[in-house]
């Protein structure tokens, strides 16, 4: 996702973006676009920008091995100056800004952003409460499941003919 340094009014602006899943390369995750909301702040030394990005990514729950659509949205700020190191935590970014290119490509803060924002354990939503927290896991082998009670087991027929034979 690539703007042009020329097009960014100076002082403060706003401007909302579609973004297909092929320009961020996010294919593996969802076929719909990422939405954006960019706010500038242009200086004659730097340019400061940060954005709000939401999609719906198509997720693979770990229990059930189903897929289900994970709602995301996150923000993230990035200043580009020039002559400087380039350097990042989770919340910013500062990258060099280099005027004469007339370009600032953002695209790989928005596909980190977005996937960062992919929960550890991925569980469909019907195995999560209403509070967040995930349901208990059950676990079934086979179509039976194994009896405990020994009044439950089936009897030998054999045993209902020595009875007879006792009477």
């Amino acid at each position: 996702m690539k703007l042009r340094i020329s097009e960014i009014p100076d002082d403060k602006s706003e401007r909302e973006f579609s973004c297909t899943a092929g320009e961020l390369n996010l294919e593996a995750f969802t076929e719909q676009d990422v939405r954006l909301k960019v706010r500038f702040n242009k200086l004659p030394d730097f340019i400061q920008l940060s954005f709000d990005a939401k999609a719906e990514l198509r997720l693979m729950c770990d229990r059930s091995l189903e897929y289900f659509m994970y709602p995301v949205e996150t923000t993230y700020s990035i200043l580009f100056k020039p002559g400087i190191e380039p350097s990042e935590d989770e919340q910013q970014a500062i990258r060099p800004l280099v005027i004469s290119s007339n370009e600032i490509d953002i695209g790989q803060e928005v596909r980190d952003s977005i996937l960062l924002s992919i929960p550890i354990k991925k569980l469909h939503p019907r195995f999560v409460k209403d509070d967040g927290s995930p349901t208990e896991f059950t676990e079934v082998y086979g179509a039976e499941e194994e009896q405990d009670d020994e009044d439950e087991q089936p009897t030998d027929p054999r045993w209902d003919a020595l009875k007879k034979l006792k009477n």
